[in-house]
């Protein structure tokens, strides 16, 4: 009596053809918005950088005088610590200011935010790897903030809330938040109407 083989590694193209259609059709975002944090936040770190450097150079030429005579006065502790501490002192908070620029640079280059047809993307590769993707179904409250210099170099904090306990999903410094929430408006409100239509429906006498 001959039996029926299943080979479960070849398909029919008739079986296999939908299947991929539909794989596809699930799989397929669209693009609609991508952005990086505002170049100008980079450039505004780098001024901020250079101006806390030579407040601190003029520091430490009229500084060290006064505090060297002090020093002197310390007995049992030689006066090439004095002079050490201060010349490392001065380079050492140069280079934070430097570092700090260059952090928020490499964060900046990064960092990507992202609107697809079906969610939120904010993607960052420094310094650690992380992606996190926001269903429009999840979004509860969106908006922005703009400080004095965002509001005239147009950037701001888009904020989208989604009711968790960890907080809203912010997104630091993104240009133009204002056409970023245009496009982002109107794709929560199509997936969030027809739900709340459903439910006013089945809670109506």
């Amino acid at each position: 009596m001959k039996t029926s083989v299943i080979n479960i590694f070849k398909k029919s193209e008739k079986s296999e053809t939908p299947k991929t259609s539909e794989n596809r059709k699930v799989s397929t975002s669209i693009l609609l918005v991508k952005a990086m944090p505002s170049w100008w936040v980079v450039l505004l770190a780098y001024v901020l950088a250079a101006v806390f450097c030579y407040f601190v150079h003029r520091f430490f030429v009229w500084f060290p005088p006064y505090l060297l005579e002090v020093f002197k006065n310390l007995r049992g502790l030689p006066t090439t610590w004095a002079e050490m501490g201060l010349y490392w002192g001065e380079k050492g908070l140069t280079w934070i200011a430097v570092a700090s620029a260059v952090y928020h640079n490499l964060w900046q280059l990064g960092t990507r935010y992202k609107l697809t047809s079906h969610d939120i993307q904010l993607q960052s590769w420094f310094p650690v790897r992380r992606v996190t993707a926001v269903p429009y179904g999840a979004v509860r409250r969106v908006g922005f903030q703009q400080s004095l210099f965002g509001y005239l170099l147009n950037y701001g904090h888009v904020e989208v809330d989604t009711g968790s306990t960890a907080g809203p999903l912010i997104l630091l410094n993104c240009p133009r938040p204002q056409k970023f929430l245009d496009v982002l408006q109107p794709k929560v409100e199509a997936v969030i109407q027809p739900g709340l239509t459903h439910h006013k429906r089945a809670t109506d006498p």
